[in-house]
């Protein structure tokens, strides 16, 4: 018994180690197993579900278009590549049949050319015999002898019709196209420099009037940055709201009365959020996102839409403070921390969602723009839908508010004189009004936007709304509320009295 305790311990040892080092290896290596998993390129595998699967006597290898696939070129895949993005599909069998036998790739059928312009294939303008595209019978093909013939092509290639991408471009130099050499095995160069494998080739014509063979390259889908009067309006008037925020914020802290008030610190903490989250779209708007890096395109969103977010949250417990007034409930700044915590944690875990999820095959943030992609309705779900939520919670408030209001009996002494609560709850919905008002333009110039599927002229009401709801936090919470104007005409009158001294002393 002692003596296979003894041996057991060593095996035990020895299993240990093997787990703990295939765990390091798998977790270090991750891209390794999958090259592993996967026996080639997804380029250069083609789907071969259906084909003909050989007896155990070939060593169960596939036949697909009268070519033998070993079976270890063979895997069952479970995605797509689909502009160079990985696209979960439904498990089907592909072998690599490049790797059997090189590929050549057009991006038409014969007898049709791509135009660049209108990124899809159509039949050549010009239809004279005598200047007709080359077809894809022949091309001139560089031999492992370094000599270059006219060869048919489906002696040496797998011919395959299909554009990798959606968008595909040509590479030029000093203007001109790039004759490139397609060689025995395949590959395509031009002086020591290798084409990628993400292409497919189509006749182009020359300045001569002369067809030549061009590779096209998969284009970044990424959209054209424009630095122009639209952009430098809408920064403008950002620019403004932040400036009348900022006076905002710096009345709030200086009147005694509302500093620590519950009211008053909201109305501090909702005029920061907006300084920062305008700051932030600002340089989002006037900075191309090529010149940002990886993690900005995706951090620097990621902060705006929080704080934008939170700002909107913020009048929602504002109008919950509101309503709570009216039945007698005072809430304290103490009140004001527990309830502003746990809403902020909500807009980061809902800002950090946003920023590591994809909507279709790309992430929200950081794929093609620096913001939301305004070729999808990502930013009607992740931005305006939880601006809707909080909007319709203000709304709920409101309503409740305007019920408790009109059951109550009209005192003579507030006939002349509102009370402090009243004339809260009318400079703050005043604002809210401008504030949905101003935003519901927005919602509204993105659906005209991505209906006409190109920016309009509405795009400079967004601007003028985006300085209106600056003067409106200027005109509801400063020149509607009582407090502010009683503490600013305190203030007025102490410069009077210093100004004005009295002729005795002289």
């Amino acid at each position: 018994m002692a003596q296979q305790q003894q041996q057991k311990q060593p095996r035990l040892i020895r299993l240990f180690l093997q787990l703990f080092l295939f765990t390091l290896s798998y977790r270090g290596t991750c891209g390794y197993y999958e090259e592993m998993r996967y026996p080639c390129a997804f380029i250069d595998t083609t789907n071969i579900s259906g084909s003909y699967a050989m007896d155990s006597s070939f060593n169960g290898s596939y036949i697909h278009n009268w070519t033998v696939i070993p079976r270890e070129w063979v895997a069952i895949y479970d995605f797509v590549i689909e502009d160079g993005v990985r696209v979960p599909a439904r498990r089907h069998l592909r072998g690599c049949v490049c790797k059997q036998t090189p590929c050549v790739r057009f991006c038409c059928p014969d007898g049709q050319i791509y135009d660049l312009n209108e990124k899809q294939c159509r039949q050549p303008h010009s239809m004279s015999v005598n200047n007709l595209p080359p077809d894809h019978s022949h091309m001139d093909i560089e031999l492992n002898n370094g000599s270059l013939r006219h060869i048919e092509l489906r002696s040496l290639y797998s011919i395959h019709v299909e554009t990798p991408c959606k968008h595909m471009k040509a590479l030029r130099k000093n203007m001109e196209y790039v004759h490139w050499t397609l060689h025995e095995n395949g590959t395509i160069t031009h002086r020591g420099h290798m084409f990628t494998k993400h292409y497919c080739f189509t006749p182009l014509q020359l300045a001569n009037a002369s067809w030549d063979w061009q590779p096209l390259a998969c284009a970044p889908e990424k959209l054209h940055f424009i630095l122009g009067t639209r952009e430098w309006t809408y920064a403008i008037c950002l620019f403004i709201s932040i400036i009348s925020m900022f006076i905002v914020l710096i009345v709030y802290i200086m009147c005694s009365e509302m500093r620590n008030s519950f009211y008053g610190m909201a109305i501090k903490s909702y005029a920061v959020c907006l300084i920062f989250g305008y700051a932030l779209l600002a340089y989002l708007t006037l900075h191309d996102p090529a010149n940002i890096s990886r993690a900005g395109c995706r951090i620097i969103p990621s902060l705006a839409l929080m704080h934008l977010l939170l700002s909107f949250y913020i009048l929602s417990f504002i109008s919950f403070k509101l309503y709570l007034s009216f039945h007698g409930v005072v809430l304290t700044k103490l009140m004001f921390w527990l309830i502003f915590t746990p809403i902020a944690f909500i807009a980061v875990g809902w800002s950090c969602f946003v920023c590591f999820s994809y909507h279709g095959s790309k992430l929200v943030f950081g794929s093609d723009t620096c913001w939301f992609d305004p070729r999808n309705w990502s930013v009607m779900v992740y931005f305006f839908a939880p601006i809707f939520i909080a909007c319709a919670i203000s709304g709920f408030f409101y309503v409740l508010s305007l019920i408790y209001l009109s059951e109550q009996p009209e005192i003579e002494a507030e006939k002349n004189f509102e009370s402090i609560e009243k004339n809260r709850f009318k400079s703050f919905w005043k604002f809210f009004g401008y504030t949905a008002l101003a935003w519901f333009v927005c919602v509204c110039s993105f659906a005209f936007n991505y209906y006409r599927g190109e920016r309009s002229h509405l795009n400079y009401a967004v601007c003028i709304c985006m300085a209106f709801h600056g003067f409106a936090a200027l005109y509801a919470l400063i020149g509607k509320n009582q407090q502010i104007q009683n503490f600013l005409r305190r203030i007025e009158e102490n410069n009077d009295d210093e100004i004005s001294v009295p002729m005795s002393s002289f």
